[in-house]
């Protein structure tokens, strides 16, 4: 039971008209308290955006109709990043259809996920 569900159920319960004011304001602070964590993380999520922002936009411009694996992006933008950070950059690009992830043979290291241009 979380502390809402239970000031709700003290609510709920009118015991009497203190304990049910007092419930309340403790629901009004778990929602102001809410608030401010919501308005912080959308601050720090719109810092880190404009971070990656450029970074994005550079490994975006090397997207050609050939596909090019994480590593051949990094190298051709020339930004410090690491392969595996790749798949989360493009993720909204991939689930828009601007950025297509097909299968590359790589020699001597299998196959590995190319980018294109959808």
């Amino acid at each position: 039971m979380t502390k809402r569900e239970f000031y709700e159920a003290v609510i709920n319960a009118n015991i009497n008209d203190e304990m049910t004011a007092q419930a309340q304001a403790f629901i009004e602070g778990l929602d102001h308290t809410n608030e401010l964590r919501k308005a912080s993380a959308e601050k720090k999520a719109a810092e880190k955006e404009a971070v990656k922002a450029p970074i994005r936009e550079a490994i975006v411009a090397c997207i050609t109709e050939e596909p090019k694996t994480a590593t051949t992006l990094i190298a051709e933008a020339g930004v410090e990043l690491k392969p595996q950070a790749i798949p989360s950059l493009l993720k909204a690009l991939v689930a828009e259809g601007v950025i297509a992830k097909t299968e590359v043979k790589v020699t001597g290291k299998g196959k590995q996920v190319g980018y294109v241009r959808a």
